[in-house]
């Protein structure tokens, strides 16, 4: 049974390091904050690389992306992935404990729920691509707090 899609899936915004033309159809997955559980920046580290050495180990051509809100208070470093469907995104999102999945495919983003269903329409990547000062669009996707900041709660 499909989980429920929360509604800030459906406003992320984007920015890759890929540079050029992006592939016609390719999925983003993320390994950060399993089952929306905010995690301490080491511990995303950690399961960023986990899911890196997965893609490299089943030898899928990948390149970084950054998904998180408008205002790039949150953000998640995550990976896309060329691949031919949606199911081995599914797979993988499911694996390292996420809600849900992103399928670019023409243009068009689709989010999909780790643990199955359709996909469901969720934009264009043009229009959600990360308009982030530059400062934050190369950098760390854990956002840098001054002592005794609060993080910001995620939605």
């Amino acid at each position: 049974m499909a989980a429920r899609l929360k509604a800030p899936y459906f406003a992320a915004f984007f920015s890759s390091a890929l540079r050029g033309k992006m592939p016609a159809r390719f999925a983003v997955v993320t390994a950060h904050n399993p089952k929306g559980r905010i995690l301490p920046p080491a511990a995303n580290k950690r399961r960023d690389g986990a899911l890196r050495r997965r893609l490299d180990s089943l030898k899928i051509r990948r390149f970084r992306v950054t998904g998180g809100s408008e205002d790039g208070a949150h953000r998640e470093a995550g990976w896309g992935m060329v691949v031919a469907s949606p199911a081995a995104a599914r797979e993988l999102s499911a694996l390292f404990d996420q809600n849900a999945f992103y399928w670019i495919s023409g243009g068009r983003i689709y989010l999909g729920s780790s643990a199955g269903g359709p996909l469901k329409r969720a934009g264009s990547w043009n229009a959600r691509r990360a308009r982030w000062p530059s400062a934050l669009r190369g950098a760390d996707p854990e956002p840098r707090r001054r002592a005794g900041q609060r993080r910001v709660p995620r939605p």
